[in-house]
């Protein structure tokens, strides 16, 4: 089996069924880069291929997200999936070591990302300096794209010192389809800076979607409140929020919200280990958060793998609602069968918690044999 999950492969899981069979839950696909091959099966081929197309569409913000698909034949019958793309972990790239790149290299780590500053003068990269970043690299920004991989894990904000490596940086990066890419400098400067994409032949839609000016409108003033505007905005990217950025036509609410969180270190390692379970015959469930309303301490995403013996891996918030996961799960290992459970949080509950209000999570609560099919080789 292939227990590997490499960069840029997305699977595909169905949570719920409407006029279908009943077995469908859990099944599943693992989709590679461009949809150009598939392993495992969701037993229908129209499903599959909506789930191909889906996956194709939104492919380039990397967020886990769920959707309903609706057969075109038969409008009654519809399946709810999980789309589940696995990515490198979220990476923040600072180009540009200055007095910006301090704070938010600091926000960024706060916020899950694995932050990289670069810059081409030593002493504004050491070791000293951004002490807790997971790189700081001192070369020429002429060579950043021998030096980065860039891709839909990353996010890339531009502050470097002077406005030609501005443009030299821009006009590399946006050739890929990073998650965010940002650029600070004044209105006269960003109109400079368009004019030259413009002229060198660089797609309007493609400089349109470079937040320049960087961040949301909040008056920031000093370096700090510079990178929390920038900070800010990335979030907003990500959530779908209505704030109003400096750059020009971005004061709309975005209409595509993620009411999920960006996946740690433990939400991989438990998908990871579920694949090994399947492959080794380790009697496994793993419970997966695919919606949440109200407050709750974890959102869509977050994920915990419940072993028979009552080992667990990760967590999806602790407290009484992480335990009646996880003796669902137990029911789920003995029938090895898949099952979407509703966690509520009243008040009281979410009170002695630490949360301000309750709230309620659905969890897709799976065997790990699930997994089998969809890893043991021979694509479709």
């Amino acid at each position: 089996m292939e227990d590997n999950l490499q960069q840029g492969k997305t699977i595909v899981t169905v949570i719920a069924q409407e006029n279908l069979s009943e077995g469908l839950p859990g099944s599943k696909i693992v989709i590679t880069a461009g949809g150009a091959s598939k392993k495992g099966s969701l037993q229908l081929n129209w499903l599959e291929d909506a789930a191909a197309e889906l996956v194709k569409a939104s492919q380039s913000d990397g967020m886990f997200k769920t959707a309903e698909l609706v057969n075109p034949a038969r409008p009654e019958q519809r399946a709810t999936v999980m789309i589940d793309p696995y990515l490198a972990q979220p990476e923040l790239i600072i180009l540009g070591g200055g007095h910006i790149a301090l704070p938010l290299a600091n926000i960024g780590q706060l916020l899950g990302y694995q932050v990289t500053v670069v810059d081409d003068r030593p002493d504004f990269v050491s070791a000293e300096r951004f002490s807790g970043v997971y790189k700081s690299i001192c070369c020429s920004f002429d060579d950043i794209e021998n030096i980065l991989s860039l891709g839909p894990a990353s996010s890339v904000v531009i502050v470097t010192r002077g406005h030609m490596h501005d443009l030299d940086c821009l006009s590399k990066v946006i050739k890929y389809p990073v998650a965010y890419l940002g650029m600070i400098g004044s209105r006269r400067k960003i109109k400079m800076i368009r004019q030259q994409l413009l002229d060198d032949g660089i797609d309007i839609e493609k400089i349109e979607k470079v937040r320049m000016p960087i961040g949301l409108d909040i008056g920031a003033q000093t370096p700090a409140e510079i990178a929390v505007c920038i900070a800010a905005e990335m979030i907003k990217d990500r959530r779908g929020g209505g704030a109003g950025s400096l750059a020009a036509g971005r004061t709309q609410k975005v209409d595509h919200p993620n009411d999920c969180e960006l996946p740690s270190v433990a939400d991989k390692e438990s998908l990871y280990r579920a694949i090994i379970a399947a492959k080794e015959g380790t009697p496994a469930a793993l419970a997966t958060i695919v919606k949440t309303k109200g407050s709750t301490p974890r959102k869509a995403g977050a994920r915990m793998l419940i072993y028979r013996d009552g080992r667990i891996l990760g967590t999806i918030g602790g407290g009484c609602g992480e335990s009646e996961v996880r003796l669902q799960a137990l029911g789920v290992i003995d029938e090895q069968k898949a099952r979407l459970h509703k966690v509520s949080l009243t008040a009281d509950i979410a009170a002695a918690e630490g949360m301000a209000c309750g709230g309620t999570m659905e969890v897709f609560i799976e065997p790990a044999t699930m997994f089998a099919e969809a890893f043991n080789g021979g694509e479709k």
